[in-house]
């Protein structure tokens, strides 16, 4: 996993020093302004030693070819046994809002980017038949790299590949409360207008 930390850092890093695209870049189409998109992900929360999936749609605004801001709302609907409920299903979601930004490069086929978004994760854990509930907040901050490919004007199929870093201040979530890496995992489609 640290291994992966590192490589995801020197990838954002690098693409942080891409300079800004040349005369060339503006001859073409300008890019759309703004994404639209929906996309599966899978987050590997090491802690727990679970691995979730996931639905969650994005919205992009491009404020040039080489920049956006963005806002990406997830939800990890799980179900898993719980001994404290004598093994019954518990419901265990998570949801997870993230907003930043997104530098890189980009032709009119394809597009690579590093990304960095602070946001939040939610953690619910809920029993059947109204046994009880909890849920706790934390900090998150994603960031790694993102491919997109643009097969049109106006779709673009997208890859993202991150750390997901949470920091972890309930001891009744972890037993050492500081901040944990995760590895996460996006695939989608947007519509860009």
């Amino acid at each position: 996993m640290r291994k992966m930390f590192f490589f995801v850092l020197a990838a954002s890093a690098l693409l942080l020093m891409v300079p800004a695209q040349n005369a060339r870049a503006q001859a073409r189409s300008e890019t759309p302004k703004v994404e639209v998109g929906v996309h599966y992900t899978l987050l590997r929360l090491r802690d727990f030693d679970t691995t979730d999936n996931g639905v969650g749609t994005r919205l992009t605004y491009n404020l040039a070819d080489s920049f956006s801001v963005e806002g990406e709302l997830n939800f990890f609907p799980q179900k898993r046994p719980n001994f404290a409920t004598n093994g019954l299903s518990v419901d265990s979601r998570r949801t997870e809002g993230l907003f930043g930004a997104k530098y890189g490069m980009r032709s009119e086929k394809a597009g690579i980017f590093g990304k960095f978004r602070p946001g939040f994760i939610r953690f619910s854990e809920g029993t059947p038949l109204f046994l009880g509930s909890s849920s706790d907040t934390e900090f998150a901050l994603d960031f790694g790299g993102v491919f997109e490919l643009y097969p049109s004007r106006h779709v673009a199929l997208r890859f993202d590949v991150g750390d997901t870093v949470i920091r972890f201040s309930n001891p009744n979530l972890v037993a050492d409360p500081t901040f944990r890496h995760n590895l996460q995992i996006s695939t989608g489609v947007a519509f860009r207008f």
